[in-house]
């Protein structure tokens, strides 16, 4: 009972670790995400794991998988673009969304950010939050309690994890997790589906943001 306890602490703390250590050490260059990348795949060996069981299986990474990252990319596009950005402009007093700013003066910086957005936001991301932290909670912390809790939970750290922006961009991860997490979910824990959509869902909005047309009607 005690070696039970103990390993869900530990399974707490290190998820605790993965949400709070990039933003509290900093790091240059997103090199935190190669440390954190690195104790993913050093717990799972401890555990007898390896990335594959997160869904991260060469397998599985399909035609239909890629047609499904990029449908699904484009209609959360068209959500947050058409429905989220106009409704929150129209119910409260909204700041523009200056964070990715500097990438329009440049067509370098959007190409470096843009990729970027696949390394870090697309792939890191899904294996730290879908693959690692959803997996943890549904079949260990929450295992037989169901299955929209640990995506519930997954979701709002994914939002708080992005607290360093405003609160309206918060909310929007949150749901953005939401998606996700359903997508990894539907499609049996296909990690592939939810990178490659969360990437190019990243792209698309980083090109918006160079164009000017962000939150605006496409």
């Amino acid at each position: 009972m005690k070696r039970k306890a103990f390993s869900i602490i530990q399974d707490i703390g290190f998820i605790l670790f993965l949400v709070v250590f990039p933003h509290a050490v900093p790091l240059p260059f997103y090199s935190y995400a190669v440390i954190c990348f690195l104790a993913i795949f050093l717990v799972l060996r401890r555990k007898g794991r390896t990335l594959r069981d997160l869904g991260l299986d060469k397998k599985n990474l399909s035609s239909r998988a890629i047609l499904l990252g990029i449908l699904s990319a484009l209609a959360w596009v068209i959500f947050m673009q058409i429905i989220y950005i106009p409704v929150i402009k129209h119910l409260f007093n909204v700041p523009d969304y200056t964070e990715y700013n500097f990438i329009r003066s440049s067509i370098a910086r959007l190409i470096m950010t843009i990729v970027a957005a696949w390394i870090i936001g697309g792939f890191y991301e899904e294996v730290v939050f879908r693959g690692y932290i959803q997996n943890i909670l549904e079949k260990r912390l929450f295992k037989g309690i169901g299955r929209w809790l640990p995506i519930v939970i997954t979701s709002i750290l994914f939002g708080l994890y992005h607290l360093q922006q405003d609160i309206f961009a918060v909310i929007a991860a949150c749901l953005g997790g939401l998606y996700w997490g359903i997508l990894y979910k539907k499609w049996n824990n296909n990690l592939w589906v939810s990178i490659i959509s969360h990437a190019l869902f990243d792209m698309i909005t980083l090109i918006l943001i160079y164009t000017g047309k962000f939150g605006k009607l496409i």
